[in-house]
């Protein structure tokens, strides 16, 4: 387990055509592609019950930062972390075994 906490930003449309954006604090995770991963499983779990089925998560345009911790209590954002591998739906991660 890592102590690596991320805020992990989705863009998402509304049933009626306005962008919305979602933030997620995503804990324990090793790197941003792991946090994006469960960023985008929280996000599709959350809108589920709630019935906000607008649109699907805008997995192109995602925000993933690092949460820094300073020794005084000060928090802090990093820069957004480059992208550096394309991550898969977030209807496919939260698909079962042999469903697209």
């Amino acid at each position: 387990m890592s102590d690596n906490k991320w805020m992990v930003g989705f863009r998402r449309r509304s049933g009626v055509g306005v962008i919305i954006e979602y933030f997620y604090l995503v804990d324990g995770v090793a790197d941003s592609a792991e946090a994006r991963r469960a960023a985008a499983q929280m996000a599709e779990f959350e809108s589920e019950p709630a019935g906000r089925r607008g649109g699907e998560l805008d997995v192109q345009l995602v925000q993933v930062q690092r949460v820094i911790s300073g020794l005084l209590g000060h928090v802090s954002l990093s820069a957004p972390v480059a992208d550096r591998m394309a991550m898969p739906s977030a209807c496919s991660v939260m698909s079962p075994a042999g469903v697209a």
